[in-house]
């Protein structure tokens, strides 16, 4: 379908060129940080305490939100989106994620307006970053592993405008006690009237305070209650999981994985990639009514094994029918020296043409959203976004090459033993 055909773009429009549903109904909640954000696109920003502590409701109505929405309201393209900016910009006919964010609230369309007292549909809350694992696009600020690898022996990058690798904002495992005690207030007052919470990190299922706040509710029927698992846990945190899964309307797990077999586990330093399978279908059998959504996120390290991710989808689709959901892809844009988009056109030609061969294959076993995000991926690897930092390519290519050093030292598998010897040429070419 074109994007100018699609129902939903169209009731977009006779708002704005630049409307989006997701900075009003979604929440990104990052209490061990005090920040904020209405997709995981733009970079979060300060939720001013201040004005939390008399209203809860800030914690989602920041002033920096309020003047994004009176932004798209009055058809100015807020910078922060640049990722739908781009995809739009690049393609005429591709669907960005503000459409498909807004597929989902699309009779709210008309009414929506600049609200302080607004309560979003989906919140998803990160209370630490407890984390066994050290994902490449990741930092110590989310992960507790990269913390403590950070702190021990920190790396200096050119292009780490926000030093990620070189500094570590909090200490592994805690939280902000006074925006944890917020939300803890804030919860009860919005309960009946959210649709849904999901929980992050970091890893969840490690993070003893979210574990005090999933075993202090009594009950959230209206509640759907989704989990962001790196699903690379001792199987019984799952059991336990599913032993609170009564309190909440229904229960659904987001497994967070961005490759297969090895190049999963070289991409997501610290998975187990066999425990992740035993654990997804362990959870899956205990229930009928036990949802798995694969979810990942592509950069420069697993777009070499994309399709495989998509056939995993397929193999459990196909053994367990309607309990699993669409899969989700995202794609990075920070750190930018991870983005596809550094790859040399003779490597990104061949995985277009890869890509395009699966996809012609298999395209009829995908749902109709999981063709938009496979097209999505597709349309980034081949339209090669400028930087948005306007980094030149040399540059990144150098961070790449240092980060990636830095990074082998610490995985089981080297990346000469797993990618294309065209990869691993060229990245010894950056030396």
């Amino acid at each position: 379908m074109k994007r100018s055909e699609h129902p939903v773009y169209k009731k977009l429009k006779k708002r704005s060129d630049f409307f989006c549903t997701a900075k009003w109904n979604e929440l990104y909640l990052y209490l061990n940080h005090g920040l904020s954000n209405s997709c995981h696109h733009p970079i979060p920003h300060n939720i001013p305490l201040d004005l939390a502590k008399k209203d809860p409701r800030v914690l989602h109505n920041t002033p920096h939100k309020l003047a994004q929405q009176e932004k798209m309201v009055k058809g100015i393209r807020p910078t922060e989106c640049h990722m739908c900016w781009h995809i739009e910009d690049s393609d005429e006919n591709a669907i960005s994620d503000r459409i498909l964010k807004s597929v989902s609230s699309q009779d709210d369309i008309e009414k929506l307006i600049p609200d302080p007292a607004y309560i979003p549909k989906f919140i998803e809350v990160v209370f630490d970053n407890t984390c066994n694992l050290s994902c490449s696009y990741c930092d110590g600020g989310q992960s507790s592993t990269w913390a403590n690898r950070i702190r021990k022996n920190p790396l200096h990058l050119d292009t780490d405008y926000r030093q990620l690798y070189s500094n570590v904002p909090i200490k592994p495992g805690s939280t902000i006690s006074e925006y944890n005690d917020i939300w803890l207030k804030w919860f009860p007052q919005i309960k009946d009237k959210l649709e849904t919470i999901k929980l992050s990190g970091g890893e969840p299922l490690l993070s003893q305070n979210c574990w005090k706040f999933i075993e202090s509710i009594d009950d959230a029927s209206n509640v759907s209650l989704s989990v962001n698992s790196n699903m690379s846990v001792k199987t019984s945190l799952v059991q336990r999981l599913l032993d609170n899964a009564n309190k909440f309307k229904s229960l659904s797990v987001s497994a967070s994985v961005d490759a297969t077999g090895k190049i999963a586990e070289y991409a997501r330093q610290g998975l187990d990639y066999d425990l992740f399978l035993k654990n997804c279908h362990y959870y899956l059998q205990q229930g009928k009514k036990n949802i798995l959504k694969l979810q990942g996120t592509i950069n420069i390290l697993n777009i070499f094994n994309f399709t495989e991710l998509f056939d995993l989808r397929i193999e459990l689709r196909e053994q367990y029918n309607d309990q699993i959901e669409d899969l989700y892809i995202t794609v990075v844009r920070h750190p930018e020296f991870q983005s596809i988009n550094i790859l040399p056109d003779s490597i990104r030609d061949v995985l277009i043409l890869e890509i395009e061969d699966w996809h012609r294959a298999k395209c009829h076993l995908l749902s109709d959203k999981e063709n938009v995000y496979f097209n999505k991926v597709l349309s980034y690897v081949k339209t090669k976004p400028k930087s948005l930092k306007n980094h030149d390519v040399n540059t990144l290519e150098k961070d790449f090459s240092t980060f990636l050093h830095y990074y082998d030292k610490n995985s089981k598998n080297s990346y000469k033993q797993l990618y294309p010897d065209s990869f691993v040429k060229w990245v010894e070419s950056l030396k």
